[in-house]
């Protein structure tokens, strides 16, 4: 059975992003990586779900999971020599799931969301 949480969540998600119902939106889904939710559009998403889901922000960290607009050369050449350069690249994936138990704790606590 699929909760009404999941539901208003999946409409929330296709509305912010335009997929399309042949697409299927899976807890697993990245927003970054699988949905295509990146820069503004992600930092605009995210104070959306907030805004609608009645979430608080809690520990919440932008940087955290996604990365800035715009592209950077040097710092894409310096990135192999670099482990401050490829860390500030590499991001911890927020997932569907992640949105949907945010959902249902009321607050982003990424320790717990991340189990």
């Amino acid at each position: 059975m699929t909760s009404t949480t999941w539901l208003e969540l999946e409409l929330f998600i296709r509305s912010e992003t335009g997929i399309r119902s042949s697409k299927s939106v899976k807890p697993s889904d990245s927003l970054e990586n699988d949905l295509d939710i990146t820069g503004d559009e992600a930092d605009d998403f995210m104070g959306k779900f907030f805004e609608k889901f009645k979430v608080e922000h809690g520990d919440y960290d932008f940087q955290r999971y996604f990365s800035e607009e715009g592209f950077n050369l040097f710092a894409i050449i310096a990135m192999p020599f670099s482990k401050k350069k490829r860390e500030k690249y590499d991001k911890e994936p927020l997932t569907v799931a992640m949105l949907e138990r945010a959902i249902k704790l009321g607050v982003w606590d990424s320790k717990k969301l991340a189990d």
